[in-house]
């Protein structure tokens, strides 16, 4: 039996999720690595892969992807003693994709 091992989890390809393109990369950056689930802003701000963006950017997509409306509330916001944290809103995993890859292989390096 040939094994398997899942990519990252995404919109599938039919559904049409009008994100702008730092809200689709920093949902799928919490959705596919659990360390950066349950973040506050201010971590977001420090993720290396959003080191590119302002942190007005980084607010405005978590805006977006908290908001109540059709698709959106890909996000929860969640209020700790702390301050406020955000985690991905599990209950919308249904309607998204695992994409697989061959056991081994990995895009980037061909292995």
């Amino acid at each position: 039996m040939a094994k398997a091992e899942i990519g990252d989890i995404d919109f599938p390809r039919h559904q049409e999720y009008k994100l702008a393109k730092i809200s689709r990369e920093l949902f799928r950056l919490m959705m596919n690595n659990p360390k950066y689930d349950y973040a506050t802003l201010e971590e977001m701000f420090a993720f290396e892969e959003m080191e590119n963006y302002d942190p007005a950017e980084v607010c405005m997509a978590v805006d977006e992807l908290t908001k109540k409306e059709d698709y959106n509330n890909l996000l929860l916001e969640i209020k700790k003693p702390y301050g406020k944290v955000y985690a991905v809103n599990k209950r919308r995993i249904p309607e998204m994709i695992f994409t697989y890859q061959p056991w081994g292989f990995h895009g980037m390096t061909g292995m």
